[in-house]
């Protein structure tokens, strides 16, 4: 059997959507070595592990084609030269496909277009509004992210429950036990479990201007800085002066884009992970600071609230002083702040990628054999 798979979003610097597939190209093709897997995309892909079973097909002989218009038209042409059995679209829309023999699966990460397309750049807004209804109509099997994702699709599209099967992201903590960590955190005058943690894009979605307006007060009373861990994304000229502005009072650190070790380490050794995004289809950083060990608080909101269960771990994303008193009360209360960390401790059992994979891998054969 062969797969088709759009895998533009594994560039060098990978977001959201592309840890999301880098996760799963890194045991799936182990599990169904019967499976051929083609990554399919017009730009670098990067990737370092090596499957046989895993071949990528970069198509970037273009140039008037590039990016979406790439992908909506020369699918196509890559599923019939490869003789693809299914394709799959990992980021929400399919592409034009005229042999009807091929299935197609579509994962859904979140419907941010619907719910809050003033988040979203113009152009990313438009590609999603035109192209996902019929990518949603067309698909034969829709993987949501998250129960909450499911919700969010059954809510604007008239289709079969039955036709969306919910698997949640598998996550991958890599190994930094020969790391000196107090050496890493001495580069950027941090300490041990000291300092207050955000890691994702910055942009509007993600809001991270409520860290900003909190981490004076909090570095006033707990003498922690709070540290901003990812590249900056659009309409944040605001923010990004707050960032230079807090970071000369010494209560903000900036790191810009850290990778997967650096991301890893931080987490391990933060005093609280925050995670204050308005909106997210899954929270991929959240389970990351679950199975780092951290105490991870989130905004009481979407598929955040799914991950995390428990009352006293969340807060709403518009009030600045239920957050400050939160991490303040973790900060005094020690009894409170062990209870709560082994709580998530115990929370990031739930996510488990034996069965997450085993989930793509039944996904896979049952449209082969056509079980429904």
């Amino acid at each position: 059997m062969n797969i088709g798979i759009d895998s533009r979003p594994l560039d060098k610097i990978k977001t959201g959507i592309g840890f999301y597939l880098y996760n799963l190209l890194k045991e799936l093709p182990e599990k169904c070595s019967d499976i051929n897997f083609f990554l399919f995309s017009d730009r670098e892909i990067c990737l370092d592990f090596n499957y046989p079973n895993v071949i990528t097909v970069i198509d970037n002989n273009y140039k008037l084609l590039k990016g979406t218009l790439w992908y909506i038209w020369r699918i196509n042409y890559l599923i019939e030269k490869h003789g693809i059995d299914i394709f799959w679209g990992t980021q929400h829309v399919l592409p034009i496909i005229r042999n009807k023999s091929v299935k197609k699966v579509l994962t859904v990460h979140d419907l941010v277009c619907y719910k809050y397309p003033q988040t979203m750049e113009k152009l990313n807004y438009f590609i999603n509004k035109i192209f996902i209804p019929h990518s949603i109509k067309s698909a034969d099997k829709i993987v949501a992210v998250s129960n909450s994702t499911k919700e969010d699709i059954l809510s604007y599209f008239n289709i079969e429950p039955k036709k969306i099967c919910v698997i949640y992201n598998t996550v991958i903590i890599c190994d930094v036990d020969n790391i000196d960590e107090i050496e890493y955190l001495s580069k950027y005058g941090l300490e041990k479990n000291r300092y207050i943690l955000y890691v994702g894009t910055i942009e509007p979605r993600k809001n991270t201007e409520i860290l900003l307006k909190v981490c004076e007060e909090i570095y006033a009373k707990t003498g922690m800085p709070t540290v901003l861990a990812g590249k900056i994304g659009w309409k944040s000229n605001k923010v990004v002066q707050s960032i230079k502005e807090y970071s000369k009072k010494g209560c903000l650190k900036y790191l810009e884009y850290v990778n997967d070790v650096e991301k890893n380490l931080l987490m391990k050794n933060c005093f609280v992970f925050v995670f204050p995004s308005f909106y997210e289809g899954f929270g991929l950083p959240v389970v990351e600071a679950l199975k780092n060990g951290a105490l991870v608080l989130v905004s009481d909101t979407s598929s955040l609230k799914e991950l995390i269960n428990i009352d006293e771990l969340r807060f709403n994303p518009l009030d600045c002083t239920q957050l400050s008193e939160k991490i303040i009360n973790f900060y005094i209360n020690n009894e409170a702040y062990t209870k709560f960390r082994k709580k998530c401790n115990e929370l990031s059992s739930k996510f488990e990628n034996k069965q997450v994979i085993e989930k793509y891998v039944k996904l896979f054969y049952n449209l082969r054999d056509g079980a429904k």
